[in-house]
């Protein structure tokens, strides 16, 4: 996804947050985190080549945003960069080169908490993705792109390990259902405010 665009979904999740009455956001959160993104061929093979080779491994990145309820209860808000899968082979016989596939979206999750220790918490969640991706190649010779759109269901689990009140570091496992069945392992950081 471009700078200028990972930009504006960033401000947009973070006003979109912000919005939230006063006495709630007592709670509120922010981080991001970064790992390996793993595409299923799905609906790549059909669509994009009928033949040939589909890498999904990509890296991907997420800004995230929420509001913690209670201790076992928060709703979470974030861009998914779900990073690029390559493909190359060919469509009904007539070749494809240097295809690429790059999904990305909003994730919208209801996330259910249980702190096991003053350190240390596991998470469940499962929410909806909003979701686009593009496709662009070389067929027959000649550019070929393309645009999808869609919402689909998102879950995942994870842990936390509270270093100090207000940061903690983050491991999550994340499903998100797009073009393909893409899922996320990454690491990262969140702080609350």
């Amino acid at each position: 996804m471009k700078p200028r665009k990972l930009l504006a979904a960033a401000a947009l999740s973070l006003g979109a947050l912000l919005a939230v009455p006063q006495a709630s956001a007592q709670g509120f959160y922010v981080g991001a985190t970064v790992g390996q993104s793993d595409a299923d061929s799905g609906n790549a093979m059909p669509d994009l080549i009928t033949s040939g080779s589909f890498d999904g491994s990509g890296t991907g990145v997420k800004l995230f945003g929420g509001v913690q309820f209670n201790q076992h209860f928060a709703m979470e808000m974030a861009f998914v960069d779900l990073g690029e899968a390559t493909y190359s082979g060919t469509f009904v016989g007539t070749s494809v080169m240097n295809g690429r596939l790059e999904s990305s979206g909003f994730n919208f999750a209801f996330v259910g908490t249980a702190p096991l220790n003053a350190g240390f918490s596991i998470f469940g969640k499962a929410g909806f993705f909003s979701w686009e991706s593009e496709a662009r190649d070389v067929t027959g010779g000649l550019p070929f792109a393309s645009r999808v759109t869609g919402t689909d269901l998102s879950y995942g689990f994870g842990a936390s390990f509270h270093v100090t009140r207000n940061f903690s570091l983050r491991a999550e496992w994340e499903q998100f259902e797009a073009v393909d069945d893409i899922s996320l392992l990454s690491l990262g950081v969140a702080f609350r405010f």
